[in-house]
């Protein structure tokens, strides 16, 4: 009996193990810009940067290192964030606004942001993810 409860004891911590050695972070942020075919917009994407939520509940963004493109519409892109563990994406219209622009952004597979309309002056899309930190929707970059 003693041996079997052992063998048993062995099973569930090996297994607990392995739960414990997993990481939960995504590996990958992927984006999918969509609007009207040809539409110009600039698109900033980094995971090298801070961010906090101040008091007012605005979370400060500050980039340290960013790319930086302006391109046409439908955009799709995958981004390796396994190491850095955090994600800054911003869709922002060029000369005239866009009037129908929509942005999501996947952490591994599950969608965790999905804002679409009219891309103004002065009002990007942004997205802002870091692991085991809270964010809030209204996104300000220094």
């Amino acid at each position: 009996m003693r041996q079997y409860m052992a063998l048993m004891l062995a099973v569930l911590v090996g297994g607990g193990c392995g739960l414990l050695l997993d990481n939960p972070a995504p590996e990958e942020a992927r984006v999918v810009i969509d609007g009207d075919a040809e539409t110009e917009v600039r698109i900033i994407t980094s995971t090298v940067f801070v961010s906090a939520v101040n008091e007012e509940g605005v979370t400060r963004v500050q980039l340290f290192e960013a790319d930086t493109i302006v391109t046409t519409l439908p955009y799709r892109r995958t981004f390796d964030i396994q190491e850095d563990h955090r994600f800054f994406a911003e869709a922002a219209r060029l000369d005239v606004d866009v009037q129908n622009l929509t942005m999501q952004v996947y952490l591994d597979d599950r969608k965790q942001f999905d804002e679409g309309g009219i891309l103004i002056e002065g009002a990007p899309f942004r997205f802002v993810y870091m692991f085991n930190q809270a964010v809030t929707q209204e996104i300000e970059v220094l």
